[in-house]
């Protein structure tokens, strides 16, 4: 394959290399079936409330406000009590160790992440994570899922201080990977931070939208899986 006119691929982490939906999805699964105060909910109303939870107590974390293990309990004493759980308080710290080990047992790749990054590499172009997160976090599931040695670099929003779709944090991913914005593209599953933040900044986008949901704009490239990896390869290089 011949070196791609883009050097740089920008790319989210969270459901775009790291299937956060899977891993997420199988810990609320093994709760919802032994949590009777969840039984008032299908899994798929619990998956939703936790989803909405889970947004709102992330920002604090960015922004400093909480740790994410003080994140996760207070998650999980919201959810007991809007479930009608006694003493939802007494509960949510051992409810929350339970969700992190079935979580953290279900992680994996997006389907075609390993084959997509290596093609990628074999192209000549390089890879920097750009990704609302902690550090920490995001190196252990990169190692984890086998995808650490194709990475160059990692940036994540509470090392720098700002967050997609900030275009900071984008200058920040082209400035350590040594590009300009007409290097780059940005391939993400988030309509508002990655495909929004990335345009901003003058990069071009991918949206992975493994989920089907309606395009808000035709004339970004979408991809709907990394499979086969020398298709999606194809369309995020430009090629």
């Amino acid at each position: 394959m011949t070196r791609p006119r883009t050097r740089v691929v920008l790319s989210d982490l969270d459901d775009t290399l790291f299937d956060h939906a899977h891993a997420t999805r199988a810990a609320l699964d093994a709760l919802h079936s032994s949590i009777a105060a969840f039984h008032a909910w299908s899994l798929d109303e619990l998956d939703r409330r936790h989803r909405d939870e889970l947004e709102v107590l992330h920002l604090d974390v960015l922004a400093g406000g909480r740790s994410i293990e003080s994140a996760r309990i207070e998650r999980f004493r919201r959810l007991l009590a809007a479930a009608g759980a006694d003493r939802p308080l007494e509960q949510a710290g051992d409810l929350a160790r339970r969700y992190r080990h079935a979580y953290e047992r279900s992680w994996q790749p997006v389907a075609g992440a390993l084959e997509f990054l290596e093609q990628i590499t074999r192209a000549g172009a390089s890879v920097v994570i750009v990704t609302n997160n902690v550090v920490q976090e995001q190196r252990d599931k990169l190692a984890r899922c086998g995808l650490a040695g194709l990475v160059t670099a990692l940036v994540a929003s509470a090392e720098i201080g700002v967050s997609k779709p900030d275009v900071a944090i984008f200058h920040e991913a082209l400035r350590r990977a040594g590009a300009e914005p007409e290097d780059a593209v940005m391939v993400g599953d988030a309509w508002s931070t990655d495909i929004v933040g990335a345009r901003a900044a003058g990069i071009r986008a991918v949206w992975l939208n493994r989920f089907g949901t309606p395009r808000p704009d035709a004339s970004v490239h979408e991809l709907r899986s990394l499979e086969p990896a020398e298709v999606a390869t194809r369309v995020v290089l430009g090629e």
